[in-house]
């Protein structure tokens, strides 16, 4: 999974005026991946030493992740190509003073971030626009919640034709600085790996939005080519996994069984899929037995089973008896 580098496209004077048009919407959105679908929040990475600088793309992926996820179940792990670049949430907002944006971080062995705010007030002049950083440190032992509205920043003018500072501005938060200088539309980066560390993260708030990494909805599927047969024949059963657009993913999976009121048990181990994407068992039916898929979970999906495929074990026809004489 790839996370969406953006920032050249706010790295002009007529891109960043136009975030004086502020989002305005508020819900709670569920995602399977690191796209939130969202032109006002997303995920992107940058460097770690200049807001407008260049950074190294990561790889990310849904999983349990460390300790208990803030939201749900699971959230996205982030694992950074090197050392230098932070990966994280991008975020456009209306009022300088007014800066709603938050994550959630964990990483087991602690991980050294970034957080970036530029912004366009009524006292930055024409082809300029106030930028601020300021270093964020999350500890290992469990999640931390970063608000950008707490951290303190140092400020400075930059020109948005060079992308270079032109003065130092003092340090500040969000709303301290919008005090000083006035308030106005923006955007907020934060991100984590700087030191290269591999990183969890969730419950990403922006906008009146909140995000939550939780995985791919799947379905299993049961099949098999006849529903009644002979006592002791053999049948073969096959299993399927796809996600909510239809893809087999060829999750693993374990066929169990029941006969009569009984318990479901497991017939054997884990099943591959071949690469038709199906997983097969040959199965022996001595009598009416019902059979159903059970998909364990994984990092990226919560466990399921199919529905219940029902073989039935026809009846012996007793043999004429032989006429009396």
């Amino acid at each position: 999974m790839r996370l969406r580098n953006s920032l050249g496209i706010v790295a002009s004077g007529v891109a960043v005026a136009a975030l004086w048009a502020a989002p305005a919407h508020a819900e709670s959105r569920t995602l399977s991946g690191p796209t939130t679908g969202d032109p006002d929040t997303f995920l992107t990475y940058v460097s770690c030493d200049a807001v407008f600088g260049q950074g190294v793309a990561p790889q990310s992926r849904i999983n349990l992740g460390p300790y208990s996820a803030p939201l749900g179940r699971r959230s996205l792990g982030i694992v950074p190509a090197s050392g230098g670049s932070a990966s994280g949430p991008y975020s456009r907002f209306g009022s300088l003073a007014g800066i709603d944006t938050s994550l959630s971080v964990a990483a087991t062995a602690g991980t050294q971030g970034v957080s970036y705010v530029v912004a366009i007030t009524a006292d930055s002049p024409a082809g300029t626009a106030w930028a601020g950083r300021a270093d964020v440190t999350v500890p290992a032992g469990g999640w931390t919640q970063v608000s950008s509205a707490e951290l303190t920043y140092d400020w400075s003018l930059v020109d948005l034709r060079t992308r270079k500072p032109v003065s130092a501005a003092g340090s500040a938060t969000p709303a301290g600085f919008a005090g000083q200088h006035g308030d106005g539309a923006g955007f907020t980066v934060t991100g984590f790996g700087c030191d290269s560390r591999p990183f969890n993260l969730d419950a990403v708030r922006a906008g009146g939005s909140t995000f939550d990494f939780e995985g791919l909805s799947l379905s299993t599927t049961i099949g098999g080519p006849v529903k009644q047969v002979d006592a002791g024949a053999e049948v073969t059963l096959t299993g399927r996994v796809a996600d909510g657009n239809g893809r087999v993913t060829g999750d693993p999976l374990v066929l169990e069984s029941r006969t009569g009121n009984g318990a479901w048990a497991p017939v054997g181990g884990p099943q591959l899929a071949d690469a038709d994407g199906l997983a097969r068992v040959v199965v022996p039916v001595a009598e009416t037995t019902e059979f159903r898929w059970h998909r364990p979970q994984s990092q990226y999906a919560d466990e399921g089973w199919s529905d219940a495929f029902t073989v039935t074990v026809a009846q012996a026809t007793p043999s004429e008896a032989p006429a009396k004489k």
